[in-house]
């Protein structure tokens, strides 16, 4: 089944799960076992199952998988960190999740990027 927003763009739902239109618009697909939240900025998000979610300073809500940690960066953004993982605030303020065996590097621009091992 298709479902299109307010913001004119059509999403998928799964079979057996529903959907939510956050205040922005947007349509997100909820699966089955699946609660959600809706941000300040008017952003739905799906949380998994176990999982938790948080708000950062710049009103976005961010799903935390079980199992998983957060991070909020001087820009107010949160992000999930997975198990085993780290994180690196660059210059521009965003934090960046370093998944374990990764590495990091941060650009011209002040913005932390994970670098894959080869």
């Amino acid at each position: 089944m298709k479902r299109t927003g307010s913001d004119g763009k059509p999403i998928e739902i799964p079979t057996g799960a529903t959907s939510r239109q956050g205040s922005d618009g947007h349509v997100v697909a909820i699966r089955k076992g699946y609660t959600s939240r809706e941000g300040q900025d008017g952003r739905v998000v799906a949380i998994p199952p176990g999982g938790t979610s948080r708000q950062g300073a710049d009103g976005r809500v961010v799903a935390i998988p079980k199992g998983y940690t957060s991070r909020q960066g001087s820009d107010g953004r949160v992000t999930a960190i997975p198990p085993g993982g780290t994180s690196r605030q660059g210059a521009d303020g965003r934090v960046v999740a370093i998944p374990k065996g990764c590495s990091s590097k941060q650009d011209a621009n002040g913005r932390v990027k994970v670098v894959r091992p080869k």
